[in-house]
């Protein structure tokens, strides 16, 4: 008895190890995950910009700025009156200086008032200078222009501009000023230095200080309250100067004499704003409309007087007969301008070879060369001499073309005569 054998069982498959080294697998893994790479790598290096940037945020490169540790800046003189107990703030527009005059109280607040570029209008200048003094508070302007000296203190006047000095004594009995005792502003660095020339002012009032030779004007001046102060000489407050003389002295009294100081720095948000735009015809010079009209009534002239005139249409029948002369003699002048000298001697040439085959009575789809054998035999002259006239190279130049031409006229003629 045969016993059938049972099938083959199936065996299962057998998974072997990867055996691509470390390296290979971490080089697929980065191909593939390229894209998010570059997104994480990208994330990052913005992420560190920006911090960078958020921390130079907190840093001002203006003159005068508190904020601004360069040597034009005040941010030695603002550190140090914070350490002695003096709230410094820095405010950049009249609105947010009044209104903190207003917040701090009583007579507990001094303001630092700076315009560079003059943009605050007297009446805004009279307008602080009012709040000041209704707080009871003490109001140090470094150098004002001369109509906003006037509107801070009727009794301070500007007087013009001193060249630099080394080293300026106070001269007068003000408190302040005596506790200074000579200024050294330390002009011609600043102005090398700042983005803007600083010269220095003088002033007159109640109380005048400083004054450099016989004059009477100084750098430094009071009212007669001597809450309002006009300082001419920015360069005794910036961090470069802040150690000279009686620099520190003389900035440290005025600055902290109350425990609430306003960094006033004049900006482009005191500039009012128009209570509507102005239309386009009031931003449209006056004379923009007359130079206008005459240049298009200038145009339309010279349209008239150049233009061209189109006579009456003709009519034509059709179709038109033209001559078989026209349209060689227009063909042979396109051919001319455009100084086609190969293209006409072909069709000179391709002419006389169906004319010869015509003459000859080879039909007009013979043969060059056969024509050429038959027109040497007719004519008597060499085969080698009608072949290079018939089929030979073609002429470069208008006069070898007017050369062949009458030759090919002549050899017309011969077969004819035969």
């Amino acid at each position: 008895m045969t016993t059938a054998s049972s099938p083959p069982t199936p065996q299962a498959p057998v998974f072997r190890a990867d055996q691509a080294s470390t390296s290979q697998r971490v080089g697929r893994v980065l191909r593939k995950g390229r894209f998010w790479l570059i997104c994480l790598a990208v994330f990052v290096v913005l992420s560190i910009l920006g911090l960078i940037l958020a921390n130079a945020g907190n840093q001002s490169t203006g003159t005068l700025s508190i904020t601004n540790p360069a040597p034009v800046g005040a941010r030695a003189a603002a550190e140090v009156l914070r350490q002695q107990g003096v709230n410094v703030t820095a405010t950049d527009s009249l609105a947010s200086t009044t209104e903190a005059v207003t917040a701090n109280g009583i007579g507990t607040s001094t303001v630092l008032f700076y315009d560079p570029h003059n943009l605050l209008s007297p009446d805004q200048a009279a307008e602080l200078s009012g709040t000041v003094q209704d707080a009871r508070g003490s109001l140090v302007a470094i150098s004002p222009a001369p109509l906003t000296a006037v509107r801070l203190s009727p009794e301070l006047a500007s007087a013009g501009t001193v060249k630099a000095t080394e080293s300026v004594a106070a001269g007068c009995a003000n408190l302040d000023a005596a506790a200074a005792g000579t200024l050294d502003g330390g002009s011609p660095a600043l102005g090398a230095l700042a983005p803007v020339s600083l010269p220095i002012n003088l002033y007159k009032g109640a109380q005048t200080c400083f004054i450099a030779g016989s004059g009477t004007a100084g750098q430094l001046a009071f009212n007669s309250t001597g809450e309002v102060a006009a300082l001419g000489n920015p360069g005794v407050v910036i961090n470069q100067n802040l150690a000279n003389g009686g620099n520190a002295a003389l900035v440290f009294r005025l600055l902290g004499g109350k425990p609430n100081l306003l960094w006033y720095t004049v900006s482009v948000k005191d500039i009012p704003v128009a209570e509507k735009a102005p239309s386009l015809a009031e931003l449209t010079p006056d004379w923009i409309f007359p130079a206008s009209s005459w240049l298009l009534l200038t145009a339309v002239l010279g349209m008239l007087w150049k233009g061209r005139r189109n006579g009456p249409l003709v009519t034509e029948p059709l179709p038109v007969i033209v001559r078989a002369s026209e349209t060689l003699t227009g063909r042979a002048r396109l051919y001319q301008d455009a100084r086609a000298v190969g293209t006409a001697s072909h069709t000179l040439r391709r002419a006389t070879l169906t004319r010869l085959a015509h003459a000859l009575r080879l039909g007009v789809t013979a043969d060059p060369a056969a024509v050429v054998d038959a027109t040497a035999a007719a004519t008597g002259r060499s085969q080698l001499h009608v072949h290079d006239l018939l089929l030979g190279p073609e002429p470069r130049t208008e006069q070898e073309m007017l050369s062949m031409a009458v030759a090919l006229t002549a050899l017309e003629e011969e077969v004819a005569q035969r």
